[in-house]
């Protein structure tokens, strides 16, 4: 008989003991029901078009959630956690859209010499400078002559050289790790289609080919006469100007100059 108070204690402890969990389950389940809670979230896009975010999420929507486009919008249906993870790829890829000037120079100045050795010409010796203004995603055309590289076969193979484009071409940018891909074309790029690390050769009359820059470094394909004098093909070879002529390169951020001229 004197064991009963024990007993109660004991009974009584284990009931505080139940209440207390039946208490946290009551604070935990709707919590983790919430979690799992189907919703619709809006998100305004500030800088990509609508369309081109919802391609690239498409792929990479968890199981069970939706996306669409409704404008400048999209509208996201799925779990909660779900769509906190998506919101966060979305803000990362909704990001101005980028853009450079590229310059492309003809002279008496090897403006990529020139830059090396720190040099700041105070002379009558000057380069023209042409501008293209390119945007990622929206190829722009110089309205003018240029040198372009070129493959070539020299007999016993291959080997990169430079020819003269009378006509003009058509330039976009790629980037690609610390290097910015210059595409230049005879007809005009499609983004959605820009190759990499292609040859860069003629067919027929049409040209593809490309140059790898850095921001803000000029780039001197070399003098007329060094130029002219690795042309097989005399149709193509340019034969007006100075043989003390440079052609360069250089490409600049359109937000920051960069590019010594």
């Amino acid at each position: 008989m004197r064991q009963e108070p024990n007993n109660q204690k004991y009974l009584s402890l284990i009931s505080q003991i139940t209440l207390a969990l039946l208490l946290m389950l009551q604070c935990i389940v709707p919590q983790a029901v919430a979690d799992d809670a189907h919703k619709i979230q809006l998100i305004k896009l500030q800088h990509r078009s609508a369309i081109e975010i919802l391609t690239t999420i498409q792929p990479h929507l968890p199981e069970g959630t939706v996306a669409s486009q409704k404008g400048q919008n999209l509208v996201l249906s799925g779990k909660a956690t779900n769509l906190e993870q998506l919101e966060i790829l979305i803000h990362a890829l909704d990001q101005p859209v980028q853009g450079w000037r590229v310059f492309f120079a003809q002279g008496q100045v090897n403006l990529q010499d020139s830059q090396l050795k720190n040099i700041r010409h105070y002379s009558t010796h000057h380069s023209e400078v042409f501008e293209v203004l390119v945007r990622e995603g929206a190829p722009a055309r110089l309205e003018r002559g240029f040198w372009i590289p070129v493959q070539t076969n020299n007999g016993s193979g291959y080997e990169i050289g430079y020819e003269w484009l009378a006509s003009g071409f058509w330039v976009a940018v790629k980037p690609v790790g610390s290097e910015l891909i210059l595409n230049l074309s005879t007809h005009q790029i499609q983004p959605e289609k820009q190759a990499l690390t292609q040859q860069p050769k003629f067919f027929g009359r049409q040209y593809e080919g490309e140059v790898a820059l850095e921001l803000g470094r000029w780039v001197t394909l070399g003098s007329e006469a060094q130029l002219a004098a690795k042309i097989p093909s005399a149709s193509r070879r340019y034969t007006g100007g100075s043989t003390s002529e440079y052609y360069s390169i250089c490409i600049e951020a359109s937000h920051k100059a960069s590019c010594s001229r």
